[in-house]
């Protein structure tokens, strides 16, 4: 519009909404009651106008992450988010120059991250292949007519009279599922490539050290993205490749002719090899960064080439060769996995304290800098636990020996691997830790509401004991279970420090043991000790395997939910609105960043505004004022004075910056303090979510101020029902914040810096009091409102 002064371009937050919801266009407007009963007006145009030719504009990113119903499914790719989130959490200070050591320290945790995510392709391709060469193709077969009769649709693969009942042909058959599955990946990596990501602008931001999220390539990933995808897929297909030729080599070394199985597998190994090698390349080198694509996808198609030959190899006619016990090389190869995600867990431990002991970006760092290694390990923990239950549920479906006297009933014992029942054990710790965590945070809320209800009592001058007043203080509370995340955190970690303490054990003394019972077929129970321990090891196993294929389920039925209700796609994609905004740098086959395709759009419209000399009032709430700071950190330098940021309900400081301190420290954030003409923050008591926001000022080093306001806005405004209103007015909490008077003072000042209008006398730059970063001194506002 070529009248425009400025532009009110909001961001929304977590689960979006309609366009014309948050723009405000509709015709009628309720301007009292709820919407049950109230008064209506009809709309006028300066409703939906700051001032006089200052518009509003929606930035709609909600289907990014849930406007399609497939993209629900992406739930059980949660293990790969989170050890890719994990690598952006590391400790450090952003813009410091570090030592050799935290360099070192540094460099360890990505590639510790990085093939940690390698690992959890391999076992979720390991659990296709558990179910499809194990069970099906080599267990399932090794019954010849007893499967066949069992079941029948398997009849073809181990019926004597059938042409393709052959080990050979039934591990090629079988092998088909993993195979299903890393194509599937494969290309839903490749088609979120081509919406997610776009091409570069033709201006630069001003890169500085200490905002790393104002690198110009930060939101370009796909050249790394694309060279680790094609060294997982390699990865990946040279593990089903090795477990078809185990047995075959097996067979072919009893009889004297291991020749030619020999070299595939040297074959194999090397571009296995090599394709593990390609994930520690950094990637921020575009040069070596480009070598090193070229070279993944050679190995990528190497192993399609070797995997081609292995399935004629595997099929050459071997007189005698017959299917006996457990697939050949599966179960050694999963317990390598397991021994090399725990060597990986240790290294990045390590690291992450090094990190956090060479240089803090601030002192709000949940966890002592250790948020990074216990995502990873939950991640791990979790993808362990689902590939385990697909197994496990797999094994006592097929063979039918899934409940206790099942075999006198003809069932055939199909077993899995041992080491996936200390992942059920441990998925049984975690359910327990989960109910004392909810009964010991109940007990907290308690508690936390009734110190906050004298605190309501003196804001409202009210009588504590009224009914209101607990309502307030309970709201009040559930405002600040934000801050007992940490302690959650590390409570879910409890499990995987008794895992490798039974482990340990059970490798030293030999005492403790899980492996599957031939009586009972999935069902779990120990051997070669007794007593107590051994008794509630094997009760805790079973149970695990059960609450394993229940979550598995539940994550199914939630996912298949999201096809046909829309409020429930949208709560889905809440989770990938937090999880998925970082891009994908350690797992390439992760849900995809729509960070990546938001930021570059809103700053290639934010930058046509300004260029035309129109002011921009960048306003974001919740995940949207995260998008909206790093849309400001990617601005050319002509736009900083056209530009005013106001943030809503922002977790900015509250989560970003302490669980990301690298990249949204209090220094970060200063500097995007400096990157834009005006900044304000709304935030409420009763928000979960949004909080206050500390930025560290040049002026001294380590002092920090608050962006206005550092007091909260009252919630709700009034104790009793308003005019023409019959309920009191409800808790917003983490909503609404548009509606609130202070946001439309703040907008109306923010306007009034950037209109081009050349009547509108320009605001002073609200300069503010430093403090420093003392508990005691956050309920100071240290910026004053604009007069």
């Amino acid at each position: 519009m070529p009248d425009e002064r400025a532009v009110e371009l909001r961001i929304h937050g977590v689960s979006g909404g309609e366009a014309e919801e948050l723009l405000d266009v509709e015709p009628a407007m309720r301007i009292s009651g709820d919407g049950l009963a109230g008064f209506f007006r009809w709309r006028r145009k300066p409703d939906t106008e700051l001032e006089d030719d200052v518009p509003r504009e929606i930035f709609a990113w909600g289907n990014l992450t849930s406007g399609r119903a497939s993209r629900a499914l992406w739930l059980l790719l949660l293990p790969f988010m989170l050890v890719n989130i994990a690598y952006w959490m590391r400790p450090g200070r952003p813009g410091d120059r570090p030592g050799p050591v935290r360099r070192l320290a540094d460099t360890g945790y990505g590639l510790a991250v990085r093939l940690l995510a390698l690992s959890l392709t391999m076992l979720l391709t390991l659990a296709a292949a558990g179910v499809g060469m194990d069970l099906i193709g080599w267990q399932c077969s090794g019954y010849a007519e007893q499967c066949a009769e069992l079941r029948p649709l398997l009849g073809f693969l181990s019926a004597p009279e059938s042409p393709v009942a052959t080990p050979g042909w039934a591990l090629v058959i079988g092998a088909l599922l993993p195979l299903v599955v890393i194509a599937l990946l494969w290309r839903l990596s490749r088609r979120t490539e081509s919406v997610y990501e776009v091409v570069e602008p033709p201006y630069k931001p001003v890169h500085h050290p200490k905002a790393p999220l104002s690198d110009p390539e930060f939101w370009h990933n796909s050249r790394t993205m694309g060279r680790l995808r094609s060294a997982h897929i390699a990865a990946a297909v040279a593990a089903v490749t090795t477990l078809l030729l185990a047995p075959a080599l097996g067979y072919d070394r009893a009889v004297g002719s291991p020749v030619l199985g020999t070299t595939l597998s040297v074959l194999v190994a090397l571009t296995f090899t090599g394709s593990t090698l390609s994930v520690l390349v950094p990637g921020t080198d575009p040069r070596w960064n480009g070598y090193a694509d070229a070279i993944c996808r050679v190995l990528r198609n190497l192993a399609l080439f070797l995997l081609a030959v292995t399935l004629l190899y595997v099929l050459v006619p071997r007189p005698g060769w017959e299917a006996t016990g457990r697939l050949p090389g599966f179960g050694v190869g999963l317990n390598a996995l397991f021994a090399a995600q725990c060597a990986l867990g240790v290294l990045l431990l390590v690291s992450a304290i090094v990190l956090y002991r060479g240089g803090r970006a601030h002192a709000d760092i949940p966890l002592r800098g250790m948020a990074g290694p216990a995502a990873a390990a939950l991640g791990t923990l979790l993808g362990g636990v689902l590939t385990a239950a697909v197994v496990y549920q797999s094994a006592g479906m097929l063979g039918g020996c899934y409940y206790p006297g099942a075999k006198a009933t003809g069932c055939i014992e199909l077993h899995a691997p041992g080491g996936f029942a200390w992942l059920q054990l441990a998925f049984t710790m975690e359910a327990v830790i989960a109910l004392v965590a909810g009964a010991v945070l109940w007990i907290w809320m308690h508690n936390r509401t009734r110190r906050e209800v004298d605190v309501v009592a003196a804001l409202y001058q009210r009588d504590p004991r009224e009914r209101r007043t607990r309502e307030l203080a309970k709201a009040r509370a559930f405002g600040s279970l934000t801050e007992t995340l940490p302690a959650v955190l590390a409570a879910f970690l409890l499990p995987v420090v008794a895992l490798i303490v039974l482990v340990l054990y059970s490798a030293v003394t030999g005492r403790l043991s899980v492996a599957p019972e031939a009586v009972d077929g999935p069902f779990m129970a120990v051997s070669g000790a007794t007593g107590w321990i051994q008794g509630t090891v094997a009760a805790m196993v079973t149970v695990g395997s059960w609450l394993g294929g229940l979550f598995l389920v539940a994550l199914v039925a939630i996912g298949g939910s999201a096809y046909r209700n829309r409020p429930t796609r949208q709560v889905v994609g809440v989770l990938w609105d937090i999880g998925t905004f970082w891009p994908r740098a350690a797992h390439p086959l992760a849900p995809p960043s729509y960070a990546e395709r938001a930021v570059p759009q809103l700053v290639a419209r934010v930058a046509g505004k300004t260029g035309r000399g129109i002011g921009v009032v960048l306003s974001g709430h919740s995940q949207g004022s995260v998008l909206a700071a790093a849309t400001a950190w990617q601005l050319p330098a002509r736009c900083r004075s056209h530009v005013v940021l106001l943030t809503h309900g922002s977790p900015l400081y509250r989560l970003y910056a302490r669980y990301f301190p690298a990249y949204f420290g209090p220094r970060a954030l200063g500097d995007l303090y400096a990157r834009v003409d005006y900044w304000r923050n709304l935030w409420r008591a009763t928000d979960a979510i949004g909080g206050p926001i500390e930025v560290e000022r040049d002026a001294e080093e380590g002092a920090t101020a608050f962006v206005g306001f550092a007091e909260p806005l009252p919630d709700p405004r009034h104790f009793d029902p308003g005019e023409g209103e019959a309920l009191r007015p409800p808790v917003l909490g983490h909503s609404f914040y548009t509606r609130d008077p202070a946001y439309t003072e703040a907008a109306l000042a923010a306007v009034r810096r950037v209109a081009r209008a050349p009547e509108v006398e320009r605001l002073p730059r609200p300069v503010g009091s430093v403090v420093t970063a003392d508990p005691a001194h956050r309920g100071a506002d240290v910026e004053q409102e604009d007069q």
